[in-house]
Parts: C-alpha cells; sequence; structure tokens
C-alpha cells in the first residue's frame, strides 16, 4: 500500500468503506495502512459530500502483462508524474529475471563451476569471493546494473568463483585459496 494513494483518497473525502471498494481491500487493511501511515479520513457532512466530484478509478493497461488494473498496482515513476509501464507484479518479476540474467553472466565469465570443488549443480549457489578484500572496489551482489560491463570484469576478475559452503570454510579459514586459483590457473 503506498501512502500517496491512500492520502489522495483520504483527501477527496472518502470513507474508509469507498477507499476499501476501489482499491480491492478489506476494510481492516486500509483502517491498519491509515493507522500505519497517520492518516485519517475527512468527515464531511452530507452537503459537503455532495459538492465533491465523484471518484473515478484511474486505469491502466500493464504493457507487460497487458491486462488492464487499477493505478494504485503500478508504481509512481521517480519523478511522481506518471506511473510505471508495468504493473507492481511484472516490475517485481522483470527485476527478478535481470538479475539472474547478470548473474549467469558472470558464472559463465567465471568458468560456471566451483574453483574449489567443482560444485555446479546450481547458480544461485554460487559465489563471488574477493581474494583481496582491500582491491574490493564494489560487491558483486550489489550491482542493479543492466549490462554486463567492462567495470564488472574487472571487478570479477579480482575474484574467484565458490560455492556458498566453500566460501564459508574459506571465512572461517577452514579452507586456505589454493595459489593455483589466486594465480588464475584453471585446471
Amino acid at each position: 500500500m503506498e501512502k500517496e494513494t491512500l492520502f489522495n483518497l483520504t483527501e477527496q473525502g472518502l470513507s474508509i468503506h469507498q477507499i476499501a471498494l476501489n482499491l480491492k481491500k478489506s476494510k481492516t487493511s486500509i483502517r491498519y495502512w491509515l493507522a500505519k501511515f497517520k492518516l485519517k479520513t475527512k468527515n464531511l457532512n452530507p452537503k459537503e459530500l455532495k459538492l465533491l466530484p465523484k471518484f473515478k478509478s484511474v486505469e491502466k493497461k500493464c504493457s507487460r502483462c497487458n491486462s488492464i488494473k487499477l493505478s494504485s498496482e503500478f508504481y509512481n515513476r521517480r519523478q511522481g508524474a506518471d506511473f510505471s509501464p508495468y504493473c507492481k507484479i511484472c516490475t517485481i518479476e522483470q527485476t527478478l529475471e535481470r538479475q539472474r540474467n547478470f548473474k549467469i553472466k558472470c558464472v559463465e565469465y567465471k568458468g560456471e563451476k566451483c574453483q574449489i570443488c567443482s560444485y555446479n549443480k546450481y547458480v544461485g549457489a554460487l559465489e563471488f569471493h574477493h581474494l583481496n578484500p582491500s582491491e574490493k572496489d564494489f560487491s558483486i551482489s550489489n550491482v542493479k546494473l543492466y549490462s554486463f560491463s567492462d567495470t564488472i570484469k574487472k571487478e570479477l576478475d579480482k575474484c574467484i568463483l565458490v560455492c556458498s559452503n566453500c566460501h564459508r570454510e574459506i571465512h572461517a579459514n577452514i579452507i586456505v585459496v589454493p595459489p593455483r586459483i589466486e594465480l588464475g590457473i584453471v585446471l
């Protein structure tokens, strides 16, 4: 639930019941979010209610799933003047796809398997370990880029690809990274 959406509906003089109908949520849910955002509905008298324009929910078509949804089901763009072209669900799915594809490219660049034990069953279990933490410019997992660039490759060159188990054992000093791996020699 977005604070701005609720604020706009309360400013229009809508009751909790009307807001719930408009957003297709329960009245309990609306009460919860109003309290959380410290918003209150306006108690308008019947004469004031008649003067208010009838509220129409804005509908928008998601350009990804092609379904028509209420504007409350879309994120506001950064400038706040318009809505995202994708609904919230499609935006999240698109972000996850982009992140997975980015990780796949990074894993492919580093050889597609753990450089300690050769694990390669699941990409999600593979991680990047910086050999020298003082040379680390950024964490690969925190990158929010769309493209696999030279900047990413330079940072990956400072890392080895390891499975999550080996990565934990490296940090616990149970495993010492073999010199051949530190020198970039792949067997």
